[in-house]
């Protein structure tokens, strides 16, 4: 009897610590890039697989295709990004077909797996930016997420962050609090599918700054 209960309650055990949804999952074998190789040695890993999560910083319609620039947040073991006071910095998905800023809002959380191409320059307001870029295999959008206003994060950049501004740059991300209430769970979303080049020290973390309504 006690064995029966045992085995009962680490299948229970098991199927609570399942890990990421259908769609994000990848083979075992697959060696995913992380965002500091990507971001300091990109072509070195150009073409690999990653899986990344964080918040809409942007979202960019094209004619054929979208571009979310997002800003990096770690996942936790369901590939929910944790989204926290620091930032390693922003990359850019590019996704096939329209995709609404009005349902992908700035701020809502999104995980992604896509492929690298590498790195592409921008802008960050009135500042140069060099964003790693790749192009989307799967995509989540997560609801009764912690919605993230870009507002005021304080950055000091390295020599190669930003380039020729070695004044501190001022944006924020601004917690704003909790959306929804039914616990975190995904809504699936159909897919199809650091730091810049050169840079020898990593750059200092985004801090942000929490606020509660």
């Amino acid at each position: 009897m006690n064995i029966r209960i045992c085995t009962l309650l680490a299948a229970l055990f098991l199927a609570g610590c399942s890990s990421f949804p259908d769609k994000l999952q990848v083979d075992d074998t697959t060696q995913l890039v992380i965002y500091e190789d990507a971001a300091s040695k990109a072509e070195q890993v150009k073409g690999k697989m990653l899986r990344w999560g964080g918040a809409i910083a942007k979202v960019e319609n094209k004619p054929d295709s979208t571009v979310f620039e997002m800003v990096y947040y770690p996942l936790n073991g369901y590939g929910r990004p944790i989204a926290g006071e620091e930032s390693m910095g922003r990359y850019r998905i590019h996704v096939k077909g329209f995709m609404d800023p009005m349902v992908y809002q700035v701020g809502r959380l999104m995980t992604f797996t896509a492929q690298l191409n590498g790195l592409e320059e921008g802008m960050v307001g009135e500042h140069k930016y060099i964003f790693p870029t790749a192009d989307v295999s799967a995509y989540y959008l997560w609801q009764n997420v912690q919605r993230i206003d870009i507002g005021r994060v304080h950055v000091w950049p390295y020599q190669h962050w930003y380039i020729n501004h070695p004044r501190p740059y001022h944006r924020g991300v601004i917690i704003r609090g909790s959306v929804g209430t039914n616990g975190g769970n995904p809504t699936r979303s159909s897919g199809n599918a650091t730091r810049p080049s050169g840079v020898i020290n990593y750059p200092k973390p985004v801090n942000t700054k929490r606020t509660e309504r």
